[in-house]
C-alpha cells in the first residue's frame, strides 16, 4: 500500500471516528494515561488546550504521507520533548491509545485496510522516533 493510500485509509478512519464519537482527545488521553502512568505524571500540568494541541499534532503526523517531511519534523519534536523528560516508550503508548480509540469508535466500519494503514504508519513513526533518539 502506497503512502497516499495509507493516508486515505487513515483519514477515512478518523472521519468515521469523529462522526461516531466527536472529539476523541479525552478518550485518547484517558487510554494513554491508563497505559503509561509515567506520562500522566509528566503531563499533569497540561490543560485541555495543551492536550488538544498535542492531539492535533499526533493526528497530523498519522495523516501525513510525505516521509521526508515526517522524518525532519519527528527529529525536531523528539529533541524538544526530550528536554521535558519524554521517553521513547511514551510515544508508542500514545500512538497505541489513538489506534485503540479510533478502532473502538469506528466499530464494525473499521476495515482491515484502515487497521493495516494505521499500524503501518505507527510502525514507521515509531521507527523514526527510535532513530532520532539514537
Amino acid at each position: 500500500m502506497s503512502n497516499d493510500q495509507q493516508s486515505a485509509h487513515i483519514i477515512a478512519a478518523m472521519e468515521l471516528a469523529a462522526e461516531a464519537a466527536g472529539d476523541i482527545t479525552p478518550a485518547v488521553f484517558d487510554r494513554y494515561f491508563a497505559r503509561c502512568g509515567d506520562s500522566k505524571a509528566l503531563m499533569e500540568h497540561m490543560d485541555e488546550h495543551m492536550l488538544g494541541r498535542m492531539m492535533e499534532q499526533v493526528i497530523l503526523l498519522l495523516m501525513e504521507s510525505g516521509e521526508e517531511e515526517l522524518a525532519s519534523y519527528i527529529e525536531f519534536e523528539t529533541a524538544s520533548h526530550r528536554a521535558y523528560g519524554v521517553k521513547p516508550h511514551m510515544y508508542e503508548s500514545l500512538m497505541l491509545a489513538v489506534q485503540d480509540v479510533i478502532s473502538q469508535a469506528v466499530g464494525d466500519a473499521y476495515t482491515e485496510e484502515m487497521a493495516e494503514a494505521l499500524q503501518s504508519r505507527i510502525d514507521y513513526l515509531l521507527g523514526e522516533i527510535t532513530a532520532s533518539e539514537a
